[in-house]
């Protein structure tokens, strides 16, 4: 495991214009078979710290949620995904259908991760949305 310092950039357009946030999050990152995994912890308004783990694939970007919110999404481009969110403001059906994805690697390991999506609550089309991963490890000289 190493740590890592991860700045989250979520994009979600519902009707309107784009509306842009931006997170930093200090995280770890380890290969392991199948991909690589990058954790860490999220502050949810109403829902307290959230565990989030990253499981980056071949193609594909597994998200799993821990804590007051559950959730577990994949997203695989030109795919839909059906899973349930649990939060603290009850439980919704969730539907994504990842438009486009793109992970991209700098000296063998993951340095960015965007992903392009549609997404449904409960049978209700929200928006599109776009998150963008950016993974900055730190030096092993300094």
């Amino acid at each position: 495991m190493q740590d890592v310092h991860i700045t989250l950039t979520a994009r979600q357009h519902t009707g309107g214009d784009w509306e842009e946030t931006v997170y930093r999050y200090a995280g770890r990152c380890v290969e392991k078979t199948g991909g690589w995994y990058l954790t860490y912890k999220e502050q949810m308004e109403g829902a307290g710290e959230v565990s989030t783990t990253l499981k980056l694939g071949d193609g594909t970007v597994t998200l799993l949620r821990q804590g007051d919110v559950q959730t577990k999404q994949q997203f695989q481009q030109g795919t839909s995904h059906q899973t349930t969110y649990r939060s603290p403001y009850g439980l919704f059906s969730m539907e994504t259908h990842t438009r486009k994805l793109r992970i991209r690697h700098e000296q063998g390991r993951p340095a960015q991760v965007w992903v392009a999506y549609q997404l449904w609550l409960n049978g209700q089309y929200v928006g599109e949305h776009e998150l963008t991963l950016n993974v900055e490890w730190p030096s092993a000289s300094g």
